[in-house]
This record gives C-alpha cells, sequence and structure tokens, in this order.
C-alpha cells in the first residue's frame, strides 16, 4: 500500500526574491532530479509570522509569480498557494484588525495537506542550520512536523559539506528515529535573497536569478527597480 503513495518532497521559501542555480533554483533542480520522489511542490510563504517582518515581504501575487516563472519549467515541479488557501480559511470570519495576530505554522500545513491527499507521503526538504532547529524542537510544534513527515527530511547543502553537519544528520536519524537525506547541491554558492533585494548591477542579477524573473523584478518595479528605493 505504502509503496503506491504518490512521494512528494515540500519546499517552503518565502521566494523574496527566488534565486537562480546558486540558490533556490538549484536546490529544486537538485530535488527533481531524485528518482524517489514523484513531486516537488515548492510552497511560498503566505506572510512572515511575525509582524515586525512583514513589510519585507513583496507581495504574495508577485512571489508567487515569480516562483513560477523560477521552478515552473522544471521536470516535475509545482507551485503551490497552500500557505495562502490555509491562511484564508483560518481567518475566513475574522476582520483584518483579528488577522494580524494569525499566524500558519508548518504543522497546520501538514495537516491540511495529508487531510487532502491522504495518498500522498510527505517529505520536507529544509537548510542544515534549519534541520538542527527543527530536530532540536525549536520550531513551533516541532515534534508534530516530525511526526507529520514520519521523519521523512531532506537536507541540502554545498558540495562537500561539512563533516559536522553529516555526523549531526546521521545522530539525529539514529537518536531521534528521523530518516533525513544529505542533498549536496554542487551549483550552490553564496547568493541570498537579500543581496539580490538592494542590488541594481545587470550583471550581478544576470548571473543570479532566473532571466525570467529578473525581467519580471524591472517589468514591476521591484526590489530594488521600485521608484522608492
Amino acid at each position: 500500500m505504502g509503496s503506491r503513495k504518490s512521494k512528494v518532497c515540500l519546499f517552503g521559501t518565502s521566494a523574496n526574491p527566488p534565486t537562480g542555480d546558486g540558490g533556490h533554483t538549484g536546490i529544486v533542480k537538485a530535488l527533481s532530479r531524485l528518482e524517489y520522489f514523484h513531486e516537488i511542490r515548492v510552497i511560498p510563504v503566505y506572510r512572515h509570522n511575525f509582524s515586525s517582518k512583514r513589510n519585507e515581504l513583496e507581495a504574495f501575487n508577485h512571489r508567487y509569480k515569480m516562483c513560477q516563472l523560477s521552478f515552473g519549467s522544471i521536470s516535475k515541479v509545482i507551485v503551490s498557494d497552500a500557505e495562502r488557501t490555509l491562511f484564508e480559511r483560518k481567518t475566513e470570519s475574522m476582520s483584518d484588525v483579528q488577522k494580524e495576530n494569525v499566524r500558519v505554522g508548518t504543522a497546520e500545513l501538514l495537516e491540511m495537506l495529508r487531510e487532502e491527499e491522504p495518498e500522498s507521503e510527505f517529505s520536507f526538504c529544509l537548510g542544515a542550520d534549519t534541520f538542527v532547529d527543527l530536530t532540536s524542537l525549536k520550531w513551533k510544534r516541532s515534534a508534530d512536523v516530525l511526526r507529520l513527515l514520519e521523519g521523512r527530511l531532506v537536507v541540502f547543502s554545498r558540495k562537500g559539506t561539512n563533516i559536522n553537519t553529516k555526523e549531526q544528520i546521521e545522530l539525529v536519524n539514529q537518536r531521534q528515529g528521523v530518516d533525513a537525506l544529505l542533498l549536496e547541491v554542487d551549483t550552490l554558492t553564496d547568493v541570498s535573497s537579500s543581496m539580490i533585494r538592494a542590488c541594481k548591477d545587470d550583471k550581478i542579477l544576470q548571473t543570479s536569478l532566473s532571466p525570467s524573473v529578473l525581467e519580471y523584478m524591472k517589468a514591476h518595479h521591484l526590489f530594488a527597480f521600485s521608484p522608492q528605493s
């Protein structure tokens, strides 16, 4: 029965903006090459859980569209608005003031997905530092997240992963019953979304973003191309 389940790897990102082969796109491409997964589902963050940081996020519709541009042509990849759907369900009868205090957590998202897709088997892709936080139970409902995933995690890292990271993953797998896989992505660089947001240098942007994302940013005056920047 289990072998017939659709194996879906979830990759959550703020996509503010989604970076190219040196970042988000390289990770998604590497995930898509793993034969184990039938689907790679990219889930852009709908809104930041901390109100003080929400102004840092570009409008969801822009970030969702840039994800489609950056990842849409990669095999097995789907861009999902699941976080928006969950938020809207939770806040359907609330006022705008009440909505300000609503947070959408990973455990709640997994609960919704498992209820809607009982024949899917979900894994979760995250970076090494985030992996440590989750398995150290620093996330909200960390234990529930691990339970709902049945321990299935994919930890991405640059090629030539630090030996301490490898040992940490092995230790967590042994001690906590987690089933974490290390995914070394040979295209990863030190590119970051925060760096891109402040940059207008075409040479840097062309090597850091998918061409269609850069074109979209310019056309819609996003980030450093905003008249206010």
